[in-house]
């Protein structure tokens, strides 16, 4: 009896099968639903959000929406320095001025055809045009001018004995008489006698008569006269022309304007100036120039003006703008909110990222994902396997005929001393499982006997056995079969490893007779002996027994549960499996048929 499985079943460390078999479709299922969620988009989509959720961005990001708050943000700022300019008396006078009555009714009159009139005519009357104008209108008198002179000039001449003389004579009926008779025949008569040296009597009665004629008389008187004389040196003289320029210019409406305009008392009152002025005076009288100009004047609106273009009042605008807006209004409300962070696209990005976190596929990944549950998986693949589910035994995997036997005979033979002949597959059943029987039947054989060969025998007992086609041997890796351990002391039924050779062997289970797994060979004395872990005490029921081969080492495992280790050169080689029961002890009717039940076999080999 082995303590080492006593122990372990006490302890509980070779756990139910069907815990085993349970866990391994929950694992195996696990698996293949991981791999699908590791390839799968959502996954990929995920890990991206995790990523991101975990980044330092979205930390920094977290701190510092919580961080906010209104107080002593720029729009808390924004909204106090509005209300500091607002209440600023400047911006509050300017206000009371912007769009008054009295400002439109300034900038209306200021814009006026009256206040240009009246700035045009304070220019002229303030600036010094006036005086001007009015200095040189009162500095223009008669007395002294050029209209003065020019006119002594004239009076000068026209009061001289010549040109009294000229004008006197000139054009006179007097004169035209005097040059008249001169072209009479008496004159030119008295002429000639007077030039002739001597005259006779009748010529000199003539001569006298003509010189006592009255004509002739007032001719020579004329002739000799001083108005005569005058008027002759006048004609032509520089003095007539001199009079007569004179005399034209004083007789003209201009000079006689300006004579009049010079000698005028009161031309200033008549004056442009003076009508400029007496308009001027009147616009300053007028009511709504008064207005102008006191409004002009005021504090309101030297302050409006100042304030108009200012920096300040710029910016209250601005401020203005910037907090009526839908934009500040929200941004406030925002920072106002203490439960903003909730509303943030990180924050339904962390929702999302929670909901997808807890899915059931995730959980799974994210489960094992760094864990070594699936290292059997990720690091051995199945390179055979049945279930024994088909309804007949699949002979593309399994053979009913050692090798040995078929290589020699082509059937199963028995050994001198054997109690039963395999059969070819008739005392095996599958569908359920692979069931070998150990059948009471009469039944004939054949038995190798020295030195006679293959003897034609009766068998009492038939059995049967499998073994696995030559193109599967196990290397190195895994071998497991789910078996029912159930031994009867009269019947020998094992799952082993063998070569070529029968001996040296790997007893995945061998129970019966013997209940082992470990090593078994023949001896030289054709004894077998048994190296290995006794399981005699293992409780009855079905188990998974597996080795595990790794070059010339064994590990063999019992539902899991390591249980026995050894080393064997020999069987450093690719191994067949077989599975068989061979009668040891007779058999009473009541005790057959014998079953060796064998659920599953699986192969295992290293990726």
């Amino acid at each position: 009896m082995s303590f080492k499985i006593f122990s372990l079943q006490l302890t509980g460390k070779i756990k139910p099968v069907s815990t085993i078999e349970k866990q391994r479709k929950a694992l195996a299922d696990d698996y293949e639903e991981f791999l699908k969620t590791e390839a799968s988009e959502e996954l990929k989509a995920f890990l991206e959000l995790d990523k991101w959720i975990n980044s330092d961005d979205f930390k920094s990001k977290k701190r510092e929406v919580q961080s906010l708050q209104f107080k002593g943000s720029e729009e808390d700022n924004q909204l106090k320095e509005f209300e500091r300019l607002k209440k600023s008396g400047r911006i509050k006078k300017y206000f009371k001025v912007n769009g008054s009555s009295d400002l439109k009714k300034f900038e209306q009159e200021k814009e006026s055809q009256r206040m240009n009139d009246y700035y045009l005519l304070l220019d002229f009357v303030k600036e010094g045009q006036f005086e001007k104008e009015k200095k040189e209108i009162k500095s223009q008198v008669f007395k002294g001018s050029v209209e003065e002179k020019h006119w002594l000039d004239f009076r000068r001449f026209d009061k001289s004995a010549a040109i009294r003389a000229y004008n006197e004579l000139e054009g006179s009926d007097k004169l035209k008489k005097h040059k008249a008779l001169e072209e009479t025949e008496k004159f030119k008569k008295y002429n000639q006698l007077k030039n002739v040296p001597e005259h006779n009597k009748e010529t000199k009665n003539e001569f006298k008569a003509l010189k006592r004629d009255s004509e002739i008389k007032a001719y020579f008187r004329f002739e000799k006269s001083k108005k005569l004389k005058l008027y002759h040196e006048t004609v032509g003289s520089h003095d007539l022309k001199r009079y007569n320029e004179l005399k034209k210019y004083v007789s003209t409406d201009e000079f006689k304007k300006r004579e009049t305009y010079l000698k005028d008392k009161k031309k200033f009152e008549k004056s442009e100036a003076f009508k400029k002025l007496n308009e001027f005076k009147k616009l300053a009288a007028d009511a709504n120039v008064k207005f102008v100009l006191k409004y002009e004047k005021s504090s309101l609106y030297k302050n409006y003006l100042d304030v108009k273009d200012s920096f300040d009042l710029k910016r209250y605008f601005e401020l203005e703008k910037s907090i009526q807006s839908d934009e500040f209004k929200k941004k406030k409300a925002w920072l106002e909110d203490k439960k903003r962070w909730e509303k943030t696209e990180e924050f339904k990005k962390l929702q999302q990222y929670d909901q997808e976190k807890a899915k059931p596929e995730f959980v799974r990944y994210f489960k094992y994902k760094d864990s070594n549950d699936f290292d059997f998986f990720k690091k051995w693949e199945v390179v055979f396997e049945d279930d024994f589910t088909a309804k007949e035994l699949d002979t593309k995997k399994w053979k009913t005929c050692n090798p040995v036997s078929e290589k020699l005979l082509g059937e199963n033979y028995a050994m001198p001393g054997d109690l039963n002949i395999f059969t070819m597959g008739e005392n095996l059943k599958t569908g359920n499982g692979l069931v070998i029987q150990v059948k009471s039947e009469r039944t004939t054989g054949k038995t190798w006997q020295m030195p006679a060969g293959f003897v034609p025998t009766e068998f009492d007992y038939t059995s049967g056995l499998i073994t696995t086609n030559s193109d599967f041997a196990l290397e190195d890796g895994i071998i497991e079969a789910k078996i029912n351990f159930n031994p009867k002391k009269e019947v020998a039924s094992a799952f082993y490893l063998a070569g070529e050779e029968a001996s040296p062997r790997i007893n995945l289970v061998e129970m019966g007779t013997k209940n082992n797994v470990g090593i078994s060979k023949v001896n030289g004395s054709g004894k077998i002996e048994n190296s290995g872990l006794e399981i005699s005490n293992l409780k009855k029921g079905k188990y998974i027994f597996s080795v595990e081969k790794v070059g010339g080492t064994f590990i063999w495992k019992i539902n899991e549960t390591e249980v026995w280790q050894q080393s064997n050169n020999d069987l450093s080689k690719p191994l067949q499996s077989t599975a068989s029961s061979l009668v040891i002890e007779k058999l009473s009717g009541s005790q057959t048929p014998v079953n060796f039940e064998i659920d599953w076999v699986k192969c295992y080999r290293k990726k």
